[in-house]
């Protein structure tokens, strides 16, 4: 039987190595419990693949069990950022 500990540890690897594709199906696949270290490594996940809903989503719900956690409220902050991001003269030329 697999454990959570080793699933954990080989999406961790997957996303370290560059295919957070690969790191999101063995989360997903293997139906892991939505523990705050997966749901942290999920946010990581769909920050790399630019999917700030998803990440946005996942660190909220991180930081809604762990608030004392800074980390997730960086990342928060940082999509807040992107999202609001306006450019005049980009938009209107």
């Amino acid at each position: 039987m697999i454990e959570l500990n080793d699933i954990f540890s080989q999406a961790k690897a997957a996303l370290d190595d560059g295919m957070p594709d690969r790191a999101l199906r063995i989360l997903d696949t293997l139906s892991v419990g939505n523990t705050g270290e997966v749901l942290f490594l999920k946010g990581e996940i769909y920050f790399k693949l630019q999917k700030w809903g998803e990440a946005l989503n996942h660190f909220s719900a991180y930081q809604e069990q762990f608030p004392d956690e800074k980390q997730a409220e960086s990342y928060i902050l940082m999509i807040q950022n992107i999202l609001g991001f306006y450019h005049r003269d980009l938009y209107n030329p």
